[in-house]
């Protein structure tokens, strides 16, 4: 049975957000983008099917400015981003669809997100490659990406300057243990920030203990 729109107003919260009414009833709040697609107007006639087409572009609009909220905070890779609307309960169709909306407009790039990401690993954190390539993988990035990525980004000499680092400021927690116990130790320190053994064997091997 068609419903007829006989007072459209703007929601106080949010001015490019509508309330559509039929007589003292509210039927649906609806974004201008739909309103205008729509050509929703008062006094008119919709059928049970084009109010579940509003309702559904509604759904995927609201999903669309989840989406933006997630970005706006910080970059996100593409599974990432998925995995997090999937459990705000958006509909899998709709997110593959938003997913490919964002790539095509840039604002999704799962190898700009992988660079940033080995970046700040590198520069700030000073973590080992071990340890990157899994955080990389837990975002969702392909093997083959983060694998070149981390290849390019990482020299083995860059690898041993951090395990360095890491180990010098591990040795200062350490300094009153006998040599076997500060060995044992970094050895287990430096492969949880993610080095492999050639490097932890060199960097200990050469260090002051």
């Amino acid at each position: 049975m068609p419903i007829t729109i006989t007072k459209i107003e703007n929601q106080k919260k949010n001015k490019k957000r509508y309330s559509l009414f039929s007589g003292d009833t509210f039927i649906i709040g609806v974004s201008e983008e739909t309103l205008l697609e729509f050509n929703i107007f008062s006094g008119q006639s919709l059928s049970e099917e084009a109010i579940e087409q509003i309702r559904q572009k509604e759904n995927y609009v609201a999903l669309r400015e989840q989406a933006w909220r997630f970005l706006a905070r910080r970059m996100h890779s593409e599974n990432e981003l998925e995995i997090k609307l999937i459990r705000k309960g958006y509909e899998k169709n709709d997110i593959k669809k938003i997913i490919h909306e964002l790539r095509d407009k840039k604002y999704l790039n799962d190898e700009i997100f992988a660079r940033q990401l080995i970046s700040d690993e590198i520069d700030l954190k000073r973590n080992g490659p071990l340890l990157i390539k899994n955080k990389l993988l837990k975002k969702g990035i392909q093997m083959s990406l983060l694998t070149s990525l981390l290849d390019e980004s990482y020299p083995e000499e860059l690898q041993y300057g951090n395990c360095v680092y890491q180990a010098k400021k591990k040795l200062k927690i350490l300094k009153n243990k006998d040599e076997t116990s500060i060995k044992n130790r970094l050895g287990t320190f430096l492969t949880q920030k993610g080095f492999n053994w050639d490097i932890i064997n060199r960097v200990i091997s050469e260090m002051e203990l």
